[in-house]
């Protein structure tokens, strides 16, 4: 089985930053995903383009209930709020957007990323908003013209994509986070995965380095660095030799 370990939130803050490129150098994330509007996409671009993480798969980490869009907020008006920020995620699902302009945002952070001679391995989304239907139906667009592979959130979303002619891994597994943040859980999540007959797995993970800008921004912050000290435990890369388990990207996914 092929297991991409994808680091969520690259470009958050430099110190979430410093934290996914620590576990790319312990080996364990072989993928990681962009934020294109945080205060550490910048920084992020940077670390990317100085090759510092060559081989490694990066997605866009599609966002649209954090910071502010790339697209001019009167383009995509049922997006944003009075100040030109995203709408709070409760009110994103509460009412839904525009199609249009959901599409229009999402096209644009892709570009952006692009634009700065990234070549992007595949998609997901910030807070998995394409479970709402008519964010799915966008992110389907933007996938199938940039022919990007996509994050599945539950086998139906993942035969929906392949019905669509959009890749997808065969087992996504979203749950390694938090209290469930251990060596032992990985271990028994990877095996969750083969169980199913899984070919190429995804697991979803959120290591980083809590600076005080983290700890302003989220809620998520020690978790972070307790994700970073477990993938960098050398003994969970030898497991997954043992067991069978091939590090890949999503550049593997066929």
């Amino acid at each position: 089985m092929l297991l991409a370990v994808n680091a969520d939130d690259f470009g958050f803050t430099a110190g979430v930053n410093r934290g996914i490129l620590e576990a790319v150098r312990c080996g364990m994330v072989t993928s990681v995903s962009l934020m294109v509007n945080q205060p550490g996409t910048d920084d992020a671009i940077v670390i990317l383009q100085r090759g510092e993480m060559s081989g490694v798969g990066v997605g866009v980490h599609l966002c649209l209930t954090k910071g502010s869009p790339v697209s001019a907020p009167a383009e995509i008006p049922s997006l944003v709020q009075q100040d030109g920020g995203f709408r709070l995620r409760q009110e994103l699902f509460v009412q839904s957007p525009s199609w249009t302009e959901v599409e229009r945002e999402l096209a644009a952070q892709i570009e952006k990323v692009r634009a700065a001679g990234i070549n992007i391995t595949h998609l997901d989304t910030h807070h998995h908003i394409h479970f709402r239907p008519v964010i799915l139906s966008a992110v389907i667009s933007v996938a199938c013209r940039y022919h990007l592979p996509v994050r599945n959130l539950d086998p139906a979303m993942r035969d929906r994509f392949r019905a669509e002619g959009v890749a997808t891994p065969d087992y996504c597994c979203l749950h390694w986070f938090a209290d469930l943040a251990t060596a032992e859980v990985f271990r028994q999540l990877v095996l969750q995965g083969r169980r199913t007959g899984a070919g190429f797995m995804e697991m979803m993970t959120h290591p980083g380095l809590a600076d005080e800008e983290l700890r302003r921004l989220s809620g998520y912050t020690r978790e972070r660095e307790k994700e970073l000290e477990v993938l960098c435990d050398p003994q969970l890369r030898q497991w997954l030799q043992e067991n069978g388990v091939q590090l890949g990207t999503y550049e593997d996914l066929h």
